[in-house]
């Protein structure tokens, strides 16, 4: 074995709100275009929701993309996004449970994945944010009978 190819490690990549690829099409396109099996998606759902449309149907944003990217999907990030009244489009990442990220639909396509995909909270700024969002998280998934490690 060459020592120049990882053959235990994925690469990841993550979409991100303001660059390509920003949808599951064009992540499509990437992961085509590199055509390695090491090649994987970071999720972060957040980051799809960039737009009015996906704002308000983020519920249908989240099954389209484990849909099209399920086979991928290696990790994901969990935050919310609420949506800060200005002239412009300007959505603010928040604390899970504070926002308008439809978790219910987050979490049950992300248990239907045939890895055990670790979902990561990031960004919050105290341990009490991070102790709301893990409750808040475990809280829904409990309703959608959704069991953690």
């Amino acid at each position: 074995r060459s020592t120049l190819f990882p053959y235990t490690t994925l690469f990841r990549s993550e979409m991100m709100p303001w660059s390509l690829p920003d949808d599951p099409d064009s992540y499509i396109r990437l992961i085509r275009a590199v055509d390695r099996p090491v090649f994987g998606v970071h999720l972060d759902v957040c980051n799809v929701i960039n737009s009015p449309s996906r704002f308000y149907n983020n519920a249908e944003v989240i099954r389209e993309c484990f849909r099209k990217l399920g086979p991928w999907i290696v990790s994901c990030h969990a935050k919310d996004l609420a949506w800060v009244p200005e002239y412009n489009v300007h959505f603010a990442e928040v604390v899970p449970g504070r926002g308008e990220v439809d978790y219910a639909a987050y979490l049950t396509e992300l248990s239907k994945l045939a890895i055990d995909a670790p979902l990561m909270l990031e960004h919050l700024k105290t341990p009490e944010e991070y102790d709301e969002a893990r409750a808040y998280v475990k809280r829904v998934g409990q309703r959608a009978g959704i069991a953690f490690a």
